[in-house]
């Protein structure tokens, strides 16, 4: 019998982090460490002794591979080389980006990034005005990436990613209720079928942030933006991207307030298609679904506590009024 237990998931000693993967980075002497806060990834708050902050990523097992984090990380670069304002890996003393890090549930990695400038966006003063501005970045980091190429290998945000496989996390849990299970499977193959007689193959695609809901983005004292978070990102539909932040509009009650400014601030920067513009309510569709397989395929670590009733018979409403405005 093993020594210790064995373990699915696993929070990183801060101790041993100071002591043996930060200074393999020139950043000075360290001030502080803290466990920031857990989602998809465990990350942390470094600070140092000259006042500079920087967040230290651990990616979780099984979430991203090791090609999927290197082509993240080239995107970034590529944003930044560009100009673009992003959140970026820093290279440790050899010049790598990633470390391995042996933990209890196995091989995990790491990446140390800088700390967005300003503050979190709100929407709180002027929300057509940043919802606008927001458009005009979102736009700018399309622009930016339309030469972008990787060697790495990575994740596409296609129907296998939004639809498929959500399906597949959601049925253990919802099947049970027979009548609601049903009723998603219809309601995810009319999207599936509504997006691929589009026709799919004439949208845009490229590279996507994947969670541009809205926020995601801190803003200097020049309201300039600076984007962060790009774990969700991939090669997919730039339908898709734009559809994620009025699906967040939708859900804050905020849809007539900010998509017009938004996508007119999108296309002051650059040129979007009609049939694009056309698959964006088939998107806001499909996103929920990906949602609700998010929460349903990280429960093993997340925990299966919120995935009760009430969960699934308000995500229902969700699909219902979708499915009253974009579907019929």
């Amino acid at each position: 019998m093993n020594t210790h237990f064995p373990v699915t998931y696993s929070i990183l000693s801060v101790r041993t982090l100071k002591t043996d993967v930060l200074p393999d980075y020139n950043l000075g002497d360290i001030a502080d460490c803290k466990f920031y806060m857990t989602g998809f990834n465990d990350t942390f708050i470094v600070k140092t002794t000259e006042g500079s902050t920087y967040y230290l990523r651990i990616y979780r097992l099984g979430w991203r591979t090791l090609s999927d984090i290197e082509y993240e990380l080239d995107v970034l670069n590529h944003l930044n080389f560009k100009g673009v304002s992003v959140a970026r890996p820093l290279p440790r003393k050899g010049g790598s980006f990633i470390w391995e890090l042996s933990a209890p549930e196995g091989r995990r990695y790491a990446v140390l990034f800088t700390a967005a400038e300003g503050k979190e966006i709100s929407y709180d003063k002027e929300p057509k005005l940043m919802a606008f501005k927001y458009g005009k970045a979102v736009a700018t980091i399309h622009n930016a990436v339309q030469d972008f190429t990787s060697p790495h290998i990575r994740f596409h945000i296609d129907m296998d990613h939004l639809i498929d496989t959500p399906l597949r996390n959601i049925e253990p849990i919802l099947s049970p209720r027979a009548e609601d299970w049903a009723y998603v499977q219809r309601f995810a193959g009319t999207v599936r079928q509504r997006i691929l007689e589009l026709p799919a193959d004439n949208l845009e695609q490229g590279f996507c942030h994947g969670d541009l809901q809205g926020y995601h983005a801190n803003v200097d004292g020049n309201s300039n933006l600076t984007f962060y978070d790009f774990d969700g990102g991939g090669y997919g539909y730039r339908a898709y991207d734009l559809a994620v932040f009025k699906w967040c509009a939708r859900l804050k009650k905020q849809e007539q307030v900010w998509w017009e400014p938004y996508l007119r601030g999108y296309r002051e920067e650059r040129f979007i298609n009609d049939l694009d513009v056309q698959a964006i309510p088939l998107f806001i569709c499909a996103r929920h679904i990906w949602h609700m397989g998010v929460h349903t395929g990280n429960a093993s670590d997340w925990g299966f506590g919120g995935l009760s009733d009430p969960y699934f018979d308000e995500r229902l409403q969700w699909l219902q009024s979708l499915e009253t405005d974009y579907l019929k």
